[in-house]
């Protein structure tokens, strides 16, 4: 029962924060909407290839305030905050990407696999931090930084 509920609650979690990143997207300014994604995650907006640093940098930024939390017994609790904040940013960022590209094809190939798995072990690592889970999340980070170039700047 325990852990159908954990279930229950991030399944929760992932499609409201995934829906209202897409209510913020559309109640703000284009201005804003750039504003936020170069201050998260400024892969969406570059015309060139990201480097390695740009491709690591948003899930350093998320996993620090992440594993802080952790270590503090009451905070611990407010690891699904971070999870949501992540989710919601997913929402808001592919709302971008599918208003703004000409194509689908970097959402399609790119940006909606790669962050649903970010999601999800983000979610697995607010339930219980293993080594797998982490070694998992690293060797994603790791791939996605090979795989861009050819999705996107290939095509």
């Amino acid at each position: 029962m325990n852990q159908s509920y954990t279930i229950l609650i991030s399944l929760c979690v992932l499609v409201f924060s995934f829906i209202g990143g897409l209510y913020l997207f559309e109640k703000s300014t284009p201005e804003q909407q750039q504003w936020i994604i170069n201050l998260l995650d400024a892969r969406v907006l570059l015309l060139e290839q990201p480097t390695f640093l740009e491709t690591i940098f948003p899930h350093i930024m998320i996993a620090v305030v992440f594993f802080l939390f952790y270590q503090h017994r009451y905070l611990r609790k407010l690891i699904l905050i971070i999870c949501a904040f992540r989710i919601t940013f997913y929402g808001f960022g592919s709302s971008y990407l599918l208003q703004t590209q000409e194509s689908t094809f970097p959402y399609v190939f790119w940006w909606f696999p790669f962050q649903l798995i970010y999601c999800l072990l983000l979610l697995a690592l607010a339930n219980r931090v293993n080594l797998f889970s982490l070694s998992l999340y690293i060797i994603v980070i790791i791939i996605e930084f090979f795989f861009i170039p050819f999705i996107l700047f290939n095509n």
